[in-house]
């Protein structure tokens, strides 16, 4: 035991790059908890992998990486109120309060700065017409998705609030999508209700943190533990090829989508029979989808996991999101209820390692083998509960998921998420104009249907994975 503490106690002496070799070196010595625990000190530690990867993608190339969210309040706000709620939130959450800078070897580390900075612009817009002040809003609303953040400043973050009548006010949140995911905005809510309810003493830290993640998955991927899952799972997917780049490169696409609702009401029905999730039901008929249009009997595809394995972690604002390939294999003709048992397990095995980045699984120069991403969204509803005000939620922008949960957007054919409401499923799509046209991708979601009224029809009769 005396070994790994002298080589501790040599670090301090070391010159940084060395510093960072030994740290490496005391990593892979320790064993690593299989779950995220509480830093030790404060200090700079390395970023996610994703959060590595939108860093140098940013400094390519700067572009917007802002997700953006929109509340109407309607009631007697009190502005002063609200700006030390807002000012509460992020001194709770390090996200918030977290930049991106360089090392003097050059590396990624995040700090966490001791106090919050709150950037809100208000404007009063109740002497204009409703008509003019709508129109302002959706404005305002464009130019807060199309803010550049910028991580390395620190400046992950910006509020507007806006008066539209004397008892009527829309506030706009816009953030970073390197320290904010779908997730966090039910946590940041709930946290800006509490703090503005009671103050911003009502918040206390929550037990683990973004950089405490950070931090974890740095020395985990380093030890035996982290290196031999990442082996194990390379070699489940080594022959699977890499999914084409588009010679043209990415350029986003958006459009609504919606699976009609007979046939996929009864095949998710059929999937419950089974023991199948909908989303493992949807998962399935998606793979005969891209098996016949590819024309293979195995196919991959990545599907957005909160990330949130650690219990500890479902109360932090952070960035933890994950995408997990999915293998599925279909060779031997099985039958789709055949299908739904092996999809069971696939996606058992997938979630199992969903602790290791795809970033770092596929993190080569190739492109990872899926061009479909897929979920099916099941964030908890979270009412923002403000004493005597109600509380509508705007329309947000298109989303950005494919550049942020792609290791290799140019490679990506579309990212389809899904919301089931009121017995509907629908949500919005994202695809690589260079790719896929909208035909294309609604032609996923056909072929969906089409599989699920035949499986049906006849669940004991073998598919097939050609046309």
């Amino acid at each position: 035991m005396a070994e790994p503490a002298g080589l501790e106690g040599a670090l301090s002496a070391l010159p940084e790059a060395k510093r960072e070799l030994a740290r490496l070196m005391l990593a892979a010595r320790r064993p690593v908890p299989a779950h995220p625990v509480p830093r030790s000190g404060a200090g700079p530690v390395p970023p996610t992998a994703l959060q590595a990867r939108v860093w140098r993608r940013e400094r390519r190339r700067p572009a917007v990486a802002t997700g953006s969210h929109a509340l109407r309040l309607t009631g007697p706000l009190d502005p002063r109120r609200l700006t030390e709620a807002l000012t509460a939130v992020l001194r709770r959450h390090e996200a918030l309060r977290t930049r991106l800078a360089v090392s003097a070897t050059g590396q990624p580390r995040l700090h966490v700065e001791d106090e919050p900075v709150l950037r809100l612009t208000r404007a009063d817009l109740s002497g204009f017409t409703p008509q003019a002040a709508a129109e302002r809003v959706e404005v305002a609303l464009t130019e807060s998705a199309s803010t550049v953040l910028d991580l390395e400043a620190g400046r992950t973050s910006a509020f507007r609030l806006l008066r539209t009548a004397a008892d009527e006010h829309v506030l706009i949140l816009a953030s970073h999508l390197a320290v904010f995911d779908g997730w966090s905005s039910g946590v940041f809510l709930t946290d800006l209700a509490a703090a503005y309810r009671g103050g911003g003493g009502a918040l206390d830290p929550p037990a683990l943190q973004l950089p405490d993640h950070a931090d974890w998955q740095h020395r985990w991927l380093a030890a035996a533990d982290g290196t031999a899952e990442l082996a194990r799972r390379r070699a489940v997917f080594a022959a699977d090829p890499p999914a084409p780049r588009a010679p043209g490169g990415f350029e986003r696409g958006h459009l609504p989508v919606r699976l009609a609702r007979g046939p996929v009401q009864a095949g998710l029905e059929l999937g419950a029979a089974e023991g199948a999730t909908p989303f493992m039901t949807l998962l399935a008929a998606l793979a005969v989808v891209l098996a016949r249009r590819e024309g293979r009997t195995s196919v991959v595809i990545g599907t957005p996991a909160a990330g949130r394995f650690a219990t500890a972690l479902e109360g932090a604002v952070g960035q933890f999101t994950t995408v997990v390939p999915i293998r599925l294999d279909l060779a031997g003709g099985p039958s789709f209820r055949e299908l739904l048992h092996r999809t069971r397990t696939a996606v058992a095995e997938a979630l199992a390692h969903q602790r290791l980045p795809v970033d770092v699984l596929f993190g080569d120069g190739t492109p990872p083998p899926y061009g479909v991403l897929f979920a099916l969204h099941n964030y908890p509803a979270v009412p923002l509960d403000l004493p005597g005000i109600r509380v509508g939620q705007l329309p947000g922008p298109p989303a950005r998921h494919l550049e942020l949960y792609s290791p290799d957007p140019a490679a990506a054919l579309a990212c389809v998420g899904l919301v089931e409401r009121d017995g509907e499923i629908g949500g919005t799509a994202e695809y690589n104009r260079h790719a896929a046209t909208p035909e294309d991708v609604r032609g996923l979601l056909s072929g969906i249907e089409d599989v699920l009224d035949t499986a049906v029809t006849a669940p004991a009769s073998p598919l097939t994975t050609r046309h």
